[in-house]
């Protein structure tokens, strides 16, 4: 290698790391297709423009601590109420495709009984996955 150089050659990249104090050599990484994240976009921006209430977020809490008491030792857990409430949101958008996210609110959740409503209700559509005892975790959106 030449000294100071840096730049690409080939399929190879070399570039001098200050923190470490020396030369790195790394394959160069073609980019991949990343998906639109949209839908992520307006189901937060959903979540904070209804203000999910904390019974809701302590039914999510609850929800998560029963799926990961059924599903960790498959390799499978949950760790934030935004996790449940966006897995639960990307289900409803796909069997209910019309919906726009942009301009529902609360009392249109409430008026057209959509799953989202509760965990409870969103378990019992197939939204979420059946945890023990989901029946008990009724505190609306």
């Amino acid at each position: 290698m030449l000294p100071g150089f840096t730049g690409n050659m080939n399929d190879v990249v070399i570039y001098y790391n200050s923190h470490l104090n020396k030369y790195i050599t790394r394959r160069k990484v073609k980019p991949t297709f990343v998906p639109s994240n949209k839908d992520m976009k307006e189901i937060f921006a959903l979540s904070r423009r209804i203000k999910i209430t904390t019974g809701y977020k302590a039914d999510c809490f609850e929800y998560i601590k029963r799926f990961n008491r059924v599903n960790r030792r498959h390799g499978r857990a949950l760790s934030t109420w935004p996790n449940v409430f966006l897995k639960l949101m990307r289900a409803q958008h796909k069997a209910l495709p019309e919906l726009d996210y942009q301009t529902l609110t609360r009392a249109q959740i409430i008026a057209q009984n959509l799953p989202c409503r509760s965990i409870n209700a969103a378990v019992a559509a197939g939204y979420l996955e059946e945890v023990p005892a989901y029946q008990e975790l009724e505190n609306t959106i």
